[in-house]
Protein backbone atom coordinates (compact mmCIF):
# COMPACT_ATOMS: atom_id res chain seq x y z
CA UNK A 1 0.00 0.00 0.00
CA UNK A 2 1.31 3.36 -1.03
CA UNK A 3 1.27 5.99 1.71
CA UNK A 4 -1.48 8.34 2.00
CA UNK A 5 -1.19 12.10 1.04
CA UNK A 6 -0.95 14.75 3.59
CA UNK A 7 -4.64 16.85 2.68
CA UNK A 8 -6.53 19.61 3.69
CA UNK A 9 -10.38 19.34 3.74
CA UNK A 10 -12.63 22.39 3.26
CA UNK A 11 -16.37 22.26 4.27
CA UNK A 12 -18.56 19.83 5.97
CA UNK A 13 -18.94 16.04 4.33
CA UNK A 14 -21.50 15.84 1.21
CA UNK A 15 -22.89 12.62 -0.72
CA UNK A 16 -22.41 14.27 -4.10
CA UNK A 17 -20.57 17.95 -3.73
CA UNK A 18 -17.01 16.56 -3.20
CA UNK A 19 -13.65 18.08 -5.49
CA UNK A 20 -10.04 17.54 -5.20
CA UNK A 21 -7.56 19.99 -6.53
CA UNK A 22 -4.47 19.62 -7.22
CA UNK A 23 -1.51 22.08 -7.47
CA UNK A 24 1.66 21.92 -9.87
CA UNK A 25 5.32 20.82 -10.04
CA UNK A 26 7.05 22.57 -6.88
CA UNK A 27 3.97 23.74 -5.47
CA UNK A 28 1.82 22.52 -2.19
CA UNK A 29 -2.10 22.22 -0.78
CA UNK A 30 -1.82 25.66 0.71
CA UNK A 31 -2.08 27.08 -3.69
CA UNK A 32 -5.61 26.56 -3.33
CA UNK A 33 -6.45 27.54 -0.43
CA UNK A 34 -8.23 30.69 -1.26
CA UNK A 35 -10.16 28.96 -4.02
CA UNK A 36 -11.43 25.90 -2.02
CA UNK A 37 -12.18 28.12 0.91
CA UNK A 38 -14.54 29.69 -1.72
CA UNK A 39 -15.91 26.64 -2.68
CA UNK A 40 -16.76 25.60 0.77
CA UNK A 41 -18.20 28.51 1.89
CA UNK A 42 -20.15 29.75 -0.88
CA UNK A 43 -20.92 26.25 -3.25
CA UNK A 44 -21.27 24.00 -0.62
CA UNK A 45 -18.59 22.04 -1.76
CA UNK A 46 -16.31 19.76 0.35
CA UNK A 47 -12.97 20.73 -1.07
CA UNK A 48 -10.21 18.17 -0.50
CA UNK A 49 -6.27 20.11 -1.48
CA UNK A 50 -3.62 17.60 -1.40
CA UNK A 51 0.31 18.05 -1.12
CA UNK A 52 1.09 15.79 -4.34
CA UNK A 53 4.13 12.77 -3.77
CA UNK A 54 7.40 14.25 -3.22
CA UNK A 55 5.60 17.89 -2.48
CA UNK A 56 4.54 19.76 0.97
CA UNK A 57 4.18 17.17 3.53
CA UNK A 58 3.41 14.00 1.81
CA UNK A 59 6.06 11.11 1.55
CA UNK A 60 9.00 11.10 -0.24
CA UNK A 61 9.09 8.47 -2.56
CA UNK A 62 10.42 6.79 -6.23
CA UNK A 63 8.64 7.23 -8.82
CA UNK A 64 6.34 10.70 -10.29
CA UNK A 65 4.70 8.45 -12.99
CA UNK A 66 0.96 9.93 -13.93
CA UNK A 67 0.08 6.22 -13.40
CA UNK A 68 1.07 6.74 -9.49
CA UNK A 69 0.33 10.13 -8.92
CA UNK A 70 -3.59 9.34 -10.24
CA UNK A 71 -3.77 6.38 -7.83
CA UNK A 72 -2.24 8.44 -4.53
CA UNK A 73 -5.57 10.55 -5.85
CA UNK A 74 -8.15 7.92 -6.02
CA UNK A 75 -6.56 6.02 -2.42
CA UNK A 76 -7.53 9.67 -1.47
CA UNK A 77 -10.88 9.66 -2.17
CA UNK A 78 -11.28 6.25 -0.94
CA UNK A 79 -9.58 6.62 1.91
CA UNK A 80 -12.04 9.50 2.46
CA UNK A 81 -14.86 7.11 1.00
CA UNK A 82 -15.57 9.10 -1.79
CA UNK A 83 -17.30 7.53 -4.79
CA UNK A 84 -17.06 9.88 -7.45
CA UNK A 85 -15.78 13.34 -7.53
CA UNK A 86 -15.37 16.78 -9.55
CA UNK A 87 -11.41 17.26 -10.10
CA UNK A 88 -9.16 20.39 -10.78
CA UNK A 89 -5.92 20.11 -11.58
CA UNK A 90 -2.87 22.94 -12.58
CA UNK A 91 -0.02 22.05 -14.53
CA UNK A 92 1.51 18.83 -13.35
CA UNK A 93 -1.69 18.91 -11.28
CA UNK A 94 -3.61 19.23 -14.20
CA UNK A 95 -1.92 16.56 -16.44
CA UNK A 96 -2.50 13.75 -13.08
CA UNK A 97 -5.80 15.15 -13.04
CA UNK A 98 -6.02 14.12 -17.20
CA UNK A 99 -4.72 10.96 -16.65
CA UNK A 100 -6.94 10.17 -14.12
CA UNK A 101 -10.02 11.09 -16.13
CA UNK A 102 -9.12 9.28 -19.00
CA UNK A 103 -8.21 5.69 -16.97
CA UNK A 104 -10.74 6.27 -14.07
CA UNK A 105 -13.49 8.10 -15.97
CA UNK A 106 -16.10 6.28 -14.11
CA UNK A 107 -15.28 7.68 -10.51
CA UNK A 108 -15.33 11.68 -12.30
CA UNK A 109 -18.11 14.11 -12.71
CA UNK A 110 -16.44 17.10 -13.84
CA UNK A 111 -13.23 17.95 -14.65
CA UNK A 112 -11.29 21.15 -15.14
CA UNK A 113 -7.87 21.74 -16.25
CA UNK A 114 -5.58 24.66 -15.47
CA UNK A 115 -2.87 25.79 -18.07
CA UNK A 116 -2.15 22.72 -19.10
CA UNK A 117 -2.98 20.51 -22.34
CA UNK A 118 -2.10 16.77 -23.08
CA UNK A 119 1.11 16.87 -24.70
CA UNK A 120 5.20 16.26 -23.43
CA UNK A 121 6.42 19.77 -22.84
CA UNK A 122 10.29 21.15 -23.48
CA UNK A 123 12.31 21.04 -20.21
CA UNK A 124 12.00 24.25 -18.84
CA UNK A 125 12.48 23.77 -15.63
CA UNK A 126 15.75 22.29 -16.07
CA UNK A 127 17.36 26.08 -14.87
CA UNK A 128 15.56 26.45 -12.00
CA UNK A 129 16.52 22.61 -10.72
CA UNK A 130 20.08 23.63 -11.45
CA UNK A 131 19.30 26.96 -9.24
CA UNK A 132 17.92 25.04 -6.60
CA UNK A 133 19.88 22.45 -6.11
CA UNK A 134 23.04 24.77 -6.04
CA UNK A 135 21.63 26.82 -3.02
CA UNK A 136 23.26 25.89 0.50
CA UNK A 137 19.66 26.26 1.88
CA UNK A 138 21.51 24.65 5.29
CA UNK A 139 23.84 27.52 5.77
CA UNK A 140 21.14 30.26 5.26
CA UNK A 141 20.28 32.30 8.47
CA UNK A 142 17.53 34.07 6.88
CA UNK A 143 14.90 33.77 3.84
CA UNK A 144 16.00 37.26 2.61
CA UNK A 145 19.82 35.37 2.08
CA UNK A 146 18.62 32.39 0.27
CA UNK A 147 16.14 34.84 -1.76
CA UNK A 148 19.47 37.16 -2.39
CA UNK A 149 21.30 33.96 -3.35
CA UNK A 150 18.45 32.58 -5.57
CA UNK A 151 17.70 36.60 -7.76
CA UNK A 152 21.31 35.78 -9.13
CA UNK A 153 19.84 32.80 -11.39
CA UNK A 154 16.43 33.71 -11.01
CA UNK A 155 15.06 37.32 -11.50
CA UNK A 156 11.27 37.22 -11.23
CA UNK A 157 10.33 38.40 -8.03
CA UNK A 158 7.20 36.02 -7.74
CA UNK A 159 9.14 33.22 -9.08
CA UNK A 160 11.35 32.92 -6.48
CA UNK A 161 9.06 33.62 -3.51
CA UNK A 162 6.80 30.47 -5.05
CA UNK A 163 10.33 28.60 -5.35
CA UNK A 164 10.90 29.68 -1.93
CA UNK A 165 8.04 28.54 -0.28
CA UNK A 166 9.21 24.85 -0.42
CA UNK A 167 11.86 26.07 2.62
CA UNK A 168 11.78 24.87 6.10
CA UNK A 169 14.14 25.42 9.20
CA UNK A 170 15.76 22.64 10.55
CA UNK A 171 16.21 21.84 14.27
CA UNK A 172 20.06 22.43 13.98
CA UNK A 173 19.02 25.96 12.45
CA UNK A 174 19.42 26.34 9.04
CA UNK A 175 16.88 25.31 6.26
CA UNK A 176 16.06 22.23 4.34
CA UNK A 177 13.80 21.24 1.27
CA UNK A 178 10.32 20.84 2.25
CA UNK A 179 9.83 18.65 -1.24
CA UNK A 180 12.06 16.24 -2.24
CA UNK A 181 13.88 18.03 -4.85
CA UNK A 182 16.60 15.27 -5.64
CA UNK A 183 13.38 13.03 -6.39
CA UNK A 184 11.43 15.24 -8.78
CA UNK A 185 14.45 16.16 -10.22
CA UNK A 186 15.65 12.69 -10.92
CA UNK A 187 12.08 12.32 -12.50
CA UNK A 188 11.83 15.60 -14.30
CA UNK A 189 11.52 13.67 -17.80
CA UNK A 190 7.97 11.72 -16.70
CA UNK A 191 6.89 14.87 -15.40
CA UNK A 192 7.20 17.00 -18.62
CA UNK A 193 6.22 14.05 -20.76
CA UNK A 194 2.37 12.71 -21.11
CA UNK A 195 1.32 9.61 -22.96
CA UNK A 196 -1.86 7.98 -22.88
CA UNK A 197 -3.38 4.73 -24.71
CA UNK A 198 -4.47 5.35 -28.14
CA UNK A 199 -8.79 4.12 -27.70
CA UNK A 200 -9.21 6.16 -24.27
CA UNK A 201 -11.39 9.38 -24.21
CA UNK A 202 -12.91 11.62 -21.28
CA UNK A 203 -16.83 11.84 -22.47
CA UNK A 204 -17.76 14.15 -19.75
CA UNK A 205 -17.86 17.75 -18.98
CA UNK A 206 -14.40 19.34 -18.74
CA UNK A 207 -13.34 23.10 -18.62
CA UNK A 208 -10.13 23.90 -19.65
CA UNK A 209 -8.58 27.71 -18.26
CA UNK A 210 -5.57 28.60 -19.66
CA UNK A 211 -3.32 32.27 -18.87
CA UNK A 212 -3.36 34.47 -22.12
CA UNK A 213 0.13 35.24 -21.36
CA UNK A 214 0.96 31.81 -20.90
CA UNK A 215 3.08 29.32 -23.07
CA UNK A 216 1.68 26.52 -22.33
CA UNK A 217 -1.27 26.36 -23.44
CA UNK A 218 -2.19 27.27 -27.59
CA UNK A 219 -6.10 28.00 -27.30
CA UNK A 220 -6.32 27.05 -31.79
CA UNK A 221 -3.16 24.92 -31.71
CA UNK A 222 -4.21 22.73 -29.07
CA UNK A 223 -8.03 22.65 -28.94
CA UNK A 224 -7.52 19.83 -31.80
CA UNK A 225 -5.62 17.74 -29.21
CA UNK A 226 -7.47 18.86 -25.92
CA UNK A 227 -11.18 17.49 -27.83
CA UNK A 228 -9.44 14.85 -29.45
CA UNK A 229 -9.37 13.32 -25.81
CA UNK A 230 -11.66 14.99 -23.95
CA UNK A 231 -14.95 15.20 -26.23
CA UNK A 232 -16.84 17.44 -24.02
CA UNK A 233 -14.09 19.94 -23.22
CA UNK A 234 -14.22 23.72 -23.94
CA UNK A 235 -10.99 26.15 -23.40
CA UNK A 236 -11.86 29.55 -21.86
CA UNK A 237 -8.61 31.98 -22.20
CA UNK A 238 -7.77 34.73 -19.61
CA UNK A 239 -6.19 37.01 -21.13
CA UNK A 240 -4.48 38.94 -18.71
CA UNK A 241 -3.34 35.92 -16.42
CA UNK A 242 -0.34 34.02 -17.22
CA UNK A 243 0.31 30.53 -15.61
CA UNK A 244 -1.13 30.86 -12.66
CA UNK A 245 -4.72 32.19 -13.25
CA UNK A 246 -5.77 31.35 -9.86
CA UNK A 247 -3.76 33.13 -8.62
CA UNK A 248 -2.91 36.13 -10.63
CA UNK A 249 -6.96 37.02 -11.51
CA UNK A 250 -8.59 34.70 -8.61
CA UNK A 251 -12.16 36.80 -8.90
CA UNK A 252 -12.46 35.74 -12.77
CA UNK A 253 -10.87 32.61 -12.18
CA UNK A 254 -13.29 31.13 -9.68
CA UNK A 255 -16.41 32.85 -11.38
CA UNK A 256 -15.80 30.62 -14.55
CA UNK A 257 -15.19 27.44 -12.46
CA UNK A 258 -18.38 28.17 -10.45
CA UNK A 259 -20.70 28.79 -13.65
CA UNK A 260 -18.95 25.36 -15.05
CA UNK A 261 -19.23 23.60 -11.69
CA UNK A 262 -22.98 24.69 -11.21
CA UNK A 263 -24.51 24.19 -14.58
Amino acid sequence: MIPLLHYKQFGEESPNKNIILLHGLLGSMDNWRSQASKLAQHDGYRAITPDMRNHGQSPHISGMRYKDMAEDILQLADHLSIERFDLLGHSMGGKVAMYLALNHAERLNKLIIVDIAPKPYELWHIPVFKALLSLPVAEFTSRKQANDELAKSISNDGERAFLLKNLKTTDAGGYEWRCDLQEITRTYLNIASFNVANNVRFNKPCLFVNGGKSPYIDAEEDKELINGLFTQATIQTISEAGHLPHVETPADFYQRIQTFLQN
